[in-house]
């Protein structure tokens, strides 16, 4: 006996809650789509290379084009205006840190907003899972992040300024966090530019706004005294990137500096404060856009 899949939108069951008791069932519904993620991962990547005489260096390209850019602008050019001094290297590391981070958050959220309209030939298709389609466009960020890394890593040893430890074993965690937030906003934002197409391109200015709200290249202990205490309740309290990069920076031994600004080398905060706030913050996201996600999902054929 053959069963036939309907769907009929005016009997069809409405409401957020109701399509966000399957949530407890996504990680296995990626496992059972793994090939499909693995080919997806694989066509992207090799599609960036593709033609190119750098090949998987570009990889490292624009967060490196990023980070001189910054360095010179607050770095070199403004240096330190309570010393005097031009910045060390522990400045220079400290900004990478913060640069290979956002730009994978910023790189996952981005390609995010288009790939349902972008894929609608598959979506169209009533078995095909769409919820899993956003799953490799997050794992390719984190391969981008950790080839700067490792860049990071072998820099901060060779110039004295890295004090990695015990805490990078913590460091599998933080990019499973950094996974989720992004999935999490991959989902909520891809839904909404179904309905909405300004998004993506509302979504570009947000995150250039985002990022110079975030201490990307701007040391938090900037901020002590300088601004109403909603100042740094909005910067710090409410910025979910903050915790994020927060974890980032301790796993992999970054310092930070004093609160005069004078010198550079203090501890940047305790890794698992910091990876708390994060995971709050990356479930809180992953339950709201999974939850409209599913909510939305049965209209998407219509519409692109």
């Amino acid at each position: 006996m053959t069963l036939v899949r309907h769907y009929d939108a005016a009997t069809a069951p409405r409401g957020f809650l109701r399509h966000l008791r399957p949530i407890v069932d996504y990680p296995a519904q990626i496992w059972r789509n793994r090939f499909m993620v693995q080919n997806f991962l694989r066509r992207d990547l090799m599609g960036r290379f593709h033609g190119s005489f750098l090949g998987v260096y570009w990889l490292l390209g624009q967060p490196l084009f990023q980070f001189v850019v910054y360095f010179f602008v607050f770095g070199l050019l403004f240096g330190n205006t309570k010393t005097g001094q031009l910045p060390d290297a522990h400045f220079a590391v400290f900004l990478f840190s913060g640069v290979i981070v956002f730009h994978a958050l910023v790189e996952s959220t981005s390609q995010s907003c288009t790939i349902v309209v972008d894929n609608g030939n598959l979506v169209k298709k009533v078995a095909f899972p769409s919820e899993v389609l956003l799953v490799h466009v997050s794992a390719v960020s984190l391969v981008i992040y950790l080839v700067g890394a490792v860049v990071l890593v072998i820099a901060g040893l060779v110039a004295g300024v890295l004090q990695p430890g015990w805490s990078m074993l913590a460091l599998p965690l933080v990019l499973l966090v950094q996974f989720v937030m992004m999935l999490g906003l991959g989902l909520l934002l891809s839904s909404l530019n179904v309905f909405i197409r300004d998004v993506s391109q509302l979504w570009r200015i947000a995150t250039m706004a985002w990022m110079f709200l975030t201490p990307v290249f701007w040391e938090p202990a900037m901020m002590a005294g300088r601004f109403p205490a909603w100042v740094t309740v909005v910067l710090f309290d409410a910025n979910p990137a903050y915790p994020l990069l927060q974890a980032h920076r301790a796993a992999l031994g970054v310092t930070g500096a004093s609160h005069d600004l004078g010198t550079w080398g203090q501890p940047i905060g305790d890794l698992w404060t910091a990876l708390g706030c994060s995971t709050a913050w990356a479930i809180g996201f992953l339950v709201v856009g999974y939850g409209v996600f599913m909510s939305r999902k049965h209209k998407f054929a219509d519409l692109i």
